[in-house]
C-alpha cells in the first residue's frame, strides 16, 4: 500500500517571462533537427524583483562553471572573454556613461540549461525524462507542465497556461529550474553578460570564489561608489534560457545536449567577425578534421605526470587572434591552426599536391570527399563496411563512423603528431622550459601572475590591453575624483605586467639553456658571469618565433614525414615489399632531426646560425655576424613564407633526414635529389637576376662566361649550404649533377592542380631581423 508522502519539488528558482521554440540540428539523416524550447525573460539590477539576484548568482561565463583543465575538446562550447574590452567598452555603454540620450538595444544573453552529471560538475549528454502532463495549479486554471526528472530530482519545468485548449505563451508563464542539477551556461553574448555581472559583482562584494577572483582586476575602477550614481534600477539586460526537451534519456540519436549548445553558439557565430577561426574550428562538429584536431588535442591534454613529457594543453595557443597563423602566446609552442592544417594534408593529400620542394598545390578547405586518398590511409572501407563508407564523407558522418574514423586516425597518425610535439629536442625544450615556469609560480601560491599565463589562451594579451585602456581613462580624467585610487591600481597593474615580462625573460633564459643542454664546450656560448649570453639566447628566441612555430615548419616536419613514409611504402608494395614500420621510421626520423636542431657543440651551433641567420665569425661572446649567401632564407627561398610553402622547409629536413642503411634511405635520396634540382635551377635564376640588374644587360646578351660565373657563384653558395646542413664535402653533389636534370624545375612555381584561395589570412614572417652585430 502506498504511503502517500508528498515529495517536495527540487526547483529553486522561478522566472516569469514568454516561450516559444525554434530548432538546431544538422538537418542530415543521422542528425535530424531537435527542438529547442526557450524562455524570454530579463535580468537586472532591480534587486527588489525577487528573481534577478538570483539569476545573476547563477548566471556566469563558461570559465567560472567549468574548469578547463577538467573540460575534453568536445564539451568546449564557448571562447575566451576580451575582459579588457568588457572593462573599456561594455560596462559603460551598460551603465550609460556619457550616452545619456542615446537608445540602447541589446540582443538576448543565450543561456543553455545545462544537465551536469551526479557527483561530478561536468555537462551530462543528456536530461533526465521529460514529461508533459496537464495540472491544475492552485491559482484555478489548468497548466501544461513539461518537466525533465521525477519530483524531487527535475532540473527544468515549464509551466504554460492552459484555457480552452490553447497554449499560453506570455501571461503567467513560468520557466522553474533546479539550480543543483544544472548550470547556466551562456552560449552567446557572455561579454555583454560579463559586464552586467562586474557591476553586480562589484556593488555585492562578490569576486571571492576562486573561479571569479582572477578576473577581479579588470574591473576594478568601477568602485562601488562610482557605480551607484547610475540609475541601476533601469539596467536591465534580455536573456533567453534554451532546453532541449526532446534530448532526454529517452532519445536513440547520436546529438546530445553539447552538441545542441555547440551548433547554437556556432549558428549564432560564425558569420561574426570576432569569433576566430581557431574557435570555430576547435566547435565544429560537422568536420572530420576537426573531430581529428579535437581527438588530438585531447590526447596532448591527458598527458600526466607519467607520459614522460612536459607537454601540456597550456602549450598549445587555443584561441589565436584576428586568425593571425603566428604564435602570441609566450607558453605555446603550436596552435589549433596549426594542428587543423597539418592535419588537412595528413589526411586529405593527394601525392601530386607536393612536387619536390615546389610549393604544395590544393585547395584543401574544399576536399570534402573521403575517397581515395582519406580512405585508404584510415582503412575506411574495411572499417566502415561499403554501404557506410559510400553515405560517408568529410562533412556528412554518422556518430559511430566519426568514432571509428578518429580512433583509426588516433593510432596511424595522432599519436605520432603528439610524439614529434614531445620528441622533437626543441620543442621538449620549450615544454620543460614552460613546465619549470609553472612549477615556480606554483610553489609560490602565485594567484595574480599565473593565471595570466596558464590559465586562458588570450588572458596575456587581454591583461595587458585592459593595462593600456585604464592608464588611457586617468590621462584623460575621466573617472574625475576616483583618479587617486585609480593611478594606484594602474601602478599595481604595471606592476603585475613587470612581472609578467620578467617571468617570460627568464622563461625564455630557461629554454636557451635546454635547447643548449647537449653543447659539449657550453663555456664559449656563455658570459664571464656564467650565463647563456644574451646575443645567443636572442637567436634561439628567433629561431623559435621565425622557424619552429610556424605552420610551415611544423607542416613539412609532420605531415613531411608521412607523405615521405606514403611515398616509400607504395613503391615498396608495387614491388611486393612489406611496409616500413611507422613506430621504426618515426624514431629514425626524431633522432636525426634532433641530431641538427639540438647542438652537441659550439661548431654545430656556429653552422646553424648560419642556416638560419647569417655567418658567425670569431668567439660566439663576440657575436660578430658578416652577411652569407648560403642561408636558408638565401638559397631555398626568398619570397615571403606561406603556409603552403612549406615544402622548402621539407626540403630542408630531407637534408637531414637520412635513414641511413634503413628501407627509407633509398627513397629519401630519390626525393632529396630532385628537391635540390629545382632549388638549384631556382637559386641559377635568382643570381641571374641580380646579375642581369647589376650589370645592366638582357638575358639574350649573356655571354657564356657571364653564364659561368653565375652558375659558380650559385653553386659556391648551394655547397656551402650543404655543408652547414651536415654533408662532407666528398657527399655535395657535383655542379654538373646538379645541372644535369631530367625536366629542369623551378622550385618556385607550384604544380598546376587546383587555383589556392587560400583560406589563411596571414603570413608566417619566418625571416629574422637585421641583426646588431652586423
Amino acid at each position: 500500500m502506498a504511503l502517500g508522502l508528498s515529495v517536495t519539488s527540487a526547483l529553486n528558482l522561478t522566472l516569469e517571462g514568454s516561450v516559444g521554440s525554434f530548432s538546431v540540428g544538422a538537418g542530415s539523416d543521422t542528425q535530424k533537427s531537435v527542438e529547442v524550447k526557450y524562455f524570454l525573460t530579463h535580468v537586472g539590477l532591480d534587486f527588489e524583483n525577487g528573481s534577478n539576484e538570483e539569476v545573476l548568482k547563477h548566471l556566469a561565463p563558461v570559465r567560472e562553471i567549468f574548469p578547463t583543465v577538467d573540460l575534453e575538446f568536445d564539451e568546449i562550447m564557448q571562447r575566451d572573454i576580451d575582459d579588457a574590452r568588457v572593462s573599456s567598452e561594455l560596462v559603460p555603454y551598460l551603465l550609460d556613461h556619457k550616452s545619456r540620450d542615446l537608445v540602447k538595444l541589446f540582443p538576448p544573453i543565450i543561456v543553455v540549461v545545462l544537465p551536469v552529471k551526479a557527483y561530478e560538475n561536468k555537462p551530462a549528454d543528456l536530461y533526465p525524462t521529460v514529461s508533459t502532463e496537464v495540472e491544475m495549479m492552485p491559482e484555478g486554471h489548468e497548466a501544461q507542465i513539461i518537466r525533465s526528472g521525477a519530483k524531487g530530482q527535475e532540473v527544468f519545468e515549464f509551466v504554460q497556461p492552459l484555457q480552452n485548449g490553447k497554449l499560453y505563451e506570455h501571461d503567467l508563464v513560468r520557466l522553474r529550474l533546479n539550480t543543483n542539477k544544472s548550470r547556466l551556461v551562456i552560449v552567446d553574448g557572455q561579454h555583454r553578460a560579463m559586464a552586467l555581472l562586474a557591476v553586480y559583482r562589484n556593488l555585492k562584494q562578490d569576486w571571492n570564489d576562486a573561479m571569479k577572483a582572477p578576473y577581479k582586476d579588470y574591473y576594478e575602477e568601477w568602485t562601488t561608489n562610482y557605480i551607484r550614481k547610475f540609475e541601476l534600477k533601469n539596467i536591465s539586460l534580455p536573456v533567453m534560457f534554451c532546453t532541449f526537451p526532446q534530448l532526454d534519456e529517452s532519445f536513440n540519436g547520436e546529438y546530445n545536449v553539447k552538441m545542441a549548445a555547440r551548433s547554437i553558439f556556432l549558428t549564432l557565430n560564425k558569420t561574426a567577425r570576432q569569433v576566430s577561426a581557431s574557435r570555430n574550428r576547435l566547435l565544429d562538429d560537422n568536420d572530420l578534421i576537426a573531430l581529428f584536431l579535437r581527438d588530438t588535442l585531447s590526447t596532448i591534454k591527458k598527458g600526466d605526470l607519467h607520459s614522460g613529457s612536459t607537454l601540456e594543453i597550456s602549450n598549445i595557443e587555443l584561441d589565436q587572434a584576428h586568425d593571425r597563423v603566428k604564435i602570441e602566446s609566450p607558453i605555446a609552442i603550436s596552435g589549433v591552426n596549426h594542428i587543423y592544417y597539418l592535419i588537412e594534408h595528413i589526411v586529405l593529400n593527394k601525392l601530386e599536391d607536393v612536387n619536390g620542394a615546389k610549393p604544395r598545390a590544393g585547395n584543401y578547405y574544399l576536399r570534402t570527399d573521403l575517397e581515395p586518398a582519406a580512405f585508404r590511409r584510415l582503412n575506411g572501407r574495411n572499417l566502415l563496411g561499403a554501404d557506410l563508407a559510400d553515405a560517408t564523407s568529410r562533412q556528412f558522418y554518422t556518430s559511430a563512423a566519426g568514432d571509428i574514423l578518429t580512433k583509426e586516425f588516433r593510432e596511424r597518425f595522432g599519436n605520432y603528431v603528439v610524439s614529434a610535439f614531445q620528441q622533437f629536442a626543441p620543442y621538449a625544450a620549450h615544454s620543460g622550459a614552460v613546465y619549470w615556469l609553472s612549477e615556480q609560480l606554483r610553489s609560490q601560491a602565485n594567484t595574480r601572475v599565473r593565471p595570466i599565463l596558464f590559465e586562458g589562451q588570450g588572458i596575456g594579451r587581454t591583461f595587458a590591453a585592459h593595462t593600456a585602456n585604464l592608464a588611457a581613462k586617468i590621462d584623460s580624467q575621466e573617472f574625475g575624483a576616483d583618479a587617486p585610487k585609480l593611478r594606484e591600481i594602474l601602478d599595481r597593474l604595471n606592476g603585475t605586467q613587470k612581472l609578467v615580462d620578467e617571468l617570460i625573460s627568464k622563461l625564455k633564459f630557461e629554454r636557451a639553456e635546454r635547447f643548449l643542454s647537449k653543447v659539449s664546450d657550453k663555456k664559449v656560448l656563455k658570459t664571464e658571469e656564467g650565463i647563456i649570453h644574451p646575443r645567443v639566447v636572442d637567436f634561439v628566441n628567433k629561431l623559435y618565433d621565425n622557424i619552429l612555430t610556424t605552420v610551415a615548419f611544423q607542416t613539412a616536419m609532420i605531415a613531411g614525414f608521412f607523405s615521405e613514409l606514403e611515398r616509400a611504402n607504395l613503391e615498396r608494395s608495387k614491388q611486393g615489399l612489406d611496409g616500413v614500420d611507422t613506430q621504426t621510421a618515426f624514431d629514425g626520423f626524431i633522432a636525426d632531426i634532433n641530431g641538427f636542431f639540438s647542438p652537441s657543440s659550439s661548431r654545430e651551433f656556429k653552422r646553424l646560425v648560419e642556416v638560419f641567420q647569417d655567418a658567425l665569425e670569431g668567439e660566439i661572446r663576440e657575436w660578430k655576424i658578416t652577411p652569407s649567401n648560403s642561408t636558408f632564407r638565401r638559397v631555398v627561398y626568398r619570397g615571403e613564407m606561406q603556409p603552403a610553402q612549406w615544402p622548402k622547409y621539407k626540403y630542408l629536413i630531407l637534408e637531414i633526414w637520412r635513414a641511413t642503411g634503413t628501407e627509407l634511405e633509398s627513397s629519401l635520396t630519390a626525393e632529396r635529389e630532385k628537391s635540390r634540382r629545382q632549388i638549384f635551377a631556382s637559386l641559377e635564376h635568382e643570381y641571374q637576376k641580380d646579375f642581369l640588374t647589376r650589370n645592366l644587360k638582357r638575358e639574350e646578351n649573356l655571354t657564356s662566361s657571364d653564364r659561368s660565373e653565375i652558375t659558380n657563384a650559385a653553386y659556391e653558395a648551394f655547397k656551402k649550404f650543404l655543408r652547414n646542413v651536415g654533408w662532407l664535402a666528398a657527399d655535395v653533389p657535383s655542379k654538373r649533377a646538379l645541372e644535369e636534370a631530367p625536366v629542369v624545375e623551378d622550385a618556385a612555381e607550384a604544380p598546376v592542380v587546383e587555383d589556392e584561395n587560400e583560406t589563411w589570412e596571414a603570413s608566417e614572417e619566418a625571416d629574422f631581423e637585421p641583426d646588431e652585430g652586423k
